[in-house]
């Protein structure tokens, strides 16, 4: 069973021919089987031989994304790939029909990549330099049109022109001042600013100016000055003109006022001298910006020429070029990437593989289809091999739709050792179950498990939109799985958002009640004392006033039952994993002692638990034990005589008890000592035995360093290293300390891991409790009060009633529980058994990393 444990790995060493190493990587990594192993992983990718390639592929990548960012700048659609494998077939027959290398392929595409990116740079750049020339003359239009409205009659003045009795300009009309000669004279400042620093301008050149200064402003049209940068952004600008005092072009407010337009990237102009000059530069100017108009066009239109090839999806393909590009280099990067992890010995690649088990057959037919496909190229060897060092074999789970999200959970804290037991297999179950406890609600339950159905039955109309929906098609399986436990649990309370369901009729009346508080005072009674409500709990305990104690209660107890249930389970896959590895040592001394220990604590808690369930308690309610009494006594007052009893009259039950501590404390020393004792012996045998060893191995290696070849004598001394390092011991003291850690963290950790699974009885209480203030709060009001005014309090209480549960009670609660259970899973549950210490089978395949880039990112 492949999800129970780890597929069986195979070690292969791979031998290539340098010459056909391209074509036989082409074929293995379509096979998605192959794990390659790093001959050096402290060898940076920089320093390999194919590292060369790598750079290409990601520069031709660059250059496809600034193209594509082009595209999406003049609205072209692009057609991404939906079928990878197809696309893969289609470069396997592309390059097979030319008659040149395989591996050439990519210079072909790489000059056509860098002509057309060339191309598209340069008419890119025209575009700007054609837009940038476009505003210049825009505005000095604009200059000449507002200029003259801003100055009236005084437009064709000359630079510098007398007025008489001038004082201060500052909010005065030019036209009101008497242009005389031989008095006052002024110079004008005339350009043109964005639109957003025209505040701060004025600003300035008022205090540069002391208020001695006339500035006007007139905005230019919003939809004529563009962004050289984005032919959709406009750019506001507007006309200044500022009238100052002062004669000559080098005066000192002059100087300052340059400066201030330096800094703030202002473009100056000048004024016509006459009529006549001022009309024929309007002419000239709308000459050059029809030119302008008509370059811009030309050039626009042969840049979407340009990028029409992009955006083509050429005959024998299911994506835009643009996209088959792409992936090719994605494909072409990844395929050099994997040759990285080869050595390279002259004309030859060596390396080291894992494969699935009956994944050899495959390879080796791959192998032969190079030599068939590809008349006159070597294919490459597979050799099987034992495994170099003492790493173990990675881990591989083959997974589905389903199981897909539940592996992702595991996998998150840790991914399981080579062959040990995976706890994903049962996270599918007990996930979506433990997340029913803490969310149950048949309403809100069935919202979810709606939710679910409706991303299962309409996956792929979702997956083809642009829903945000669709981000949660992957754990749809999960959702409708939470929505079903959910909907479950909320039966078992019988809590349909806090109003109780009578469903098969109560096995309670009311009757006067016997010593009544008030006059005519009821109270519930049983109908029959055989009656048993069918399914859940009897609504009537949501209507009597220990409601809460009753259900706190009962939610406590069943939290404390299905948690120590899980957690035993949890001890058992430890046993299970210790005989599948034949780890007797930690079978004897750690997995049976654990579940001794735990059962005769907690196990006995659950029993005492159930068995109280089992006993009538009608009219003797007093005589009821307290099981938490009852557990603490055992602690502290160990052969007491129980009082009140559960059964009998308490003599057997405090020997049994008595006997369940005896034997849970003898279990203590049995976990923490024989295991370092015995390991430490091995230790000590096994040093006695390599040192004996020691020198007869030495010679071995230095005869084989003499008579060997530079590749086996590394492999050998790769071997003995690893052999050597393998044989290191720990000493006692660390092995000790390390087992009292194990201990120490068991037995506390039974006790708050417990403790822990409580979250499952105050989660469902936050989520009822809330779900009752909302309905108490919105809705209560308006159903009692009814008629009219009760009508417009229910429509308003309900709008408010939807919103709070659907952002508190269907949202956050929802994430809450979700990670309340995902703790439950990898604290209190896997720390049983779970190692967490292996490592993935990270398979060779061009459809995963293509996939991964076929889908465009989110901008």
């Amino acid at each position: 069973m492949n999800f129970f444990r780890s597929q069986t790995m195979g070690y292969y060493k791979l031998i290539i021919p340098r010459e056909s190493a391209w074509n036989v990587m082409n074929e293995l990594a379509e096979l998605d089987c192959i794990h390659f192993v790093d001959y050096d992983p402290t060898l940076p990718m920089i320093n390999r031989p194919f590292a060369n390639y790598i750079k290409r592929c990601d520069d031709l990548l660059i250059k496809l994304q600034l193209i594509e960012h082009e595209m999406k700048k003049y609205h072209k659609k692009i057609s991404y790939c939906k079928d990878v494998n197809f696309l893969i077939q289609n470069f396997k027959q592309l390059i097979k029909e030319r008659s040149k290398a395989s591996h050439t392929y990519l210079d072909e595409i790489e000059n056509d990549i860098d002509k057309k990116h060339q191309q598209l740079i340069e008419q890119s750049t025209n575009m700007e330099n054609l837009h940038e020339r476009r505003n210049k003359l825009i505005e000095h239009k604009s200059v000449l049109l507002k200029g003259e409205a801003l100055l009236g009659q005084s437009f064709f003045q000359p630079a510098n022109y007398v007025a008489e009795g001038y004082v201060n300009l500052q909010g005065k009309e030019l036209d009101d001042i008497k242009v005389l000669q031989g008095s006052v004279k002024f110079n004008y400042l005339v350009g043109v600013i964005n639109k957003e620093d025209q505040i701060r301008f004025k600003r300035i050149i008022f205090r540069i100016t002391k208020g001695n200064a006339w500035m006007n402003t007139m905005d230019i049209e919003s939809d004529q000055i563009v962004d050289t940068k984005n032919d959709d952004a406009k750019v506001i600008k507007s006309v200044f003109v500022v009238v100052y005092p002062g004669g000559g072009g080098s005066n000192v407010i002059t100087n300052k006022l340059n400066k201030i337009c330096e800094s703030f990237q202002v473009a100056k102009y000048t004024f016509p001298e006459n009529n006549m000059v001022f009309q024929e530069k309007l002419r000239s100017i709308e000459t050059e910006l029809v030119e302008t108009r008509n370059l811009l066009e030309m050039t626009k239109n042969q840049v979407e020429a340009y990028l029409d090839d992009f955006q083509r999806v050429y005959q024998n393909s299911n994506c835009s070029q643009i996209e088959e590009l792409k992936l090719f280099l994605v494909k072409e990067k990844y395929l050099y990437t994997q040759l990285n992890y080869l050595r390279v010995q002259g004309s030859v690649l060596y390396g080291s593989i894992w494969l699935p088990q009956g994944a050899d057959i495959k390879v080796d037919q791959a192998l032969r289809e190079v030599q068939t496909n590809y008349e006159g190229l070597p294919t490459g060897q597979l050799q099987i091999s034992p495994p170099e060092g003492t790493k173990p074999p990675p881990t591989f789970f083959e997974t589905n739709e389903i199981t897909w999200g539940f592996q992702e959970i595991v996998n998150t804290y840790g991914m399981p050792r080579y062959k040990e037991i995976n706890p994903g297999l049962f996270t599918v179950m007990t996930f979506p179950f433990l997340f029913g406890v803490m969310f149950a609600d048949i309403g809100h339950g069935f919202c979810l498990l709606l939710l679910g159905i409706y991303l299962c039955v309409y996956n792929r109309e979702i997956k083809e939109s642009d829903s945000l929906m669709k981000h949660a098609l992957i754990v749809r399986h999960m959702v409708l799985m939470m929505g079903f436990w959910a909907f479950y649990n909320g039966w078992i309370y019988n809590d349909f958002m806090s109003v109780p369901i009578n469903l098969f009729g109560s096995c309670y009346k009311t009757q006067p009640a016997e010593h009544p508080t008030y006059p005519d005072e009821l109270e519930w009674a049983l109908k029959d004392e055989s009656c048993v409500y069918p399914f859940g709990i009897d609504p009537v305990w949501m209507c009597v006033p220990n409601e809460l104690t009753f259900m706190n209660s009962y939610k406590m107890k069943l939290a404390v039952i299905i948690g120590v249930i899980h957690m035993t389970f949890g001890i058992i896959l430890k046993g299970i994993n210790a005989i599948y590895f034949k780890n007797w040592i930690d079978f004897i001394f750690e997995f049976i002692p654990q579940l001794i220990f735990f059962t005769c604590t907690f196990g006995w808690m659950d029993f005492l638990i159930i068995y109280k369930w089992f006993v009538n308690w009608t009219g003797k309610t007093d005589q009821a034990p307290s099981v938490i009494t009852l557990m603490i006594n055992m602690i502290l007052a160990p052969g007491k005589q129980v009082d009140p009893p559960l059964w009998g009259d308490g003599t057997s039950e405090a020997s049994t008890q008595t006997a369940m501590l005896l034997i849970a404390l003898f279990c203590i020393p049995i976990i923490l000592l024989p295991k370092p004792l015995i390991l430490n012996s091995q230790n000590k045998k096994r040093h006695a035995q390599s040192a004996s060893n020691l020198t007869e191995n030495l010679n071995k290696d230095l005869y084989q360093k003499i008579n060997e070849d530079s590749e086996g004598t590394q492999e050998n001394s790769e071997i003995h290293a690893a052999s050597s390092g393998g044989e290191h011991h720990e000493e006692f003291g660390d092995i000790f300390v390390h087992q009292v850690i194990e201990t120490i963290e068991f037995v506390l950790g039974s006790i708050s891991n417990t403790a822990s699974y409580l979250r499952l009885w105050a989660l469902s209480l936050a989520h009822g409790q809330l779900a009752e203030v909302f309905f108490q709060m919105c809705l209560n009001g308006g159903i009692s009060s009814g008629g009219f005014v009760g009508a417009i309090r229910l429509l308003i209480g309900y709008s408010i009633f939807s919103m709070a549960t659907f952002g508190v009670l269907m949202m956050m609660d929802v994430m809450e529980c979700f990670l309340h259970a995902l703790r439950l899973h990898w604290v209190e549950f896997q720390n049983k058994f779970f190692k967490a210490d292996g490592y993935a089978f990270e398979k060779c395949s061009y459809a995963k990393v293509m996939q991964d880039n076929a889908v465009p990112k989110e901008e």
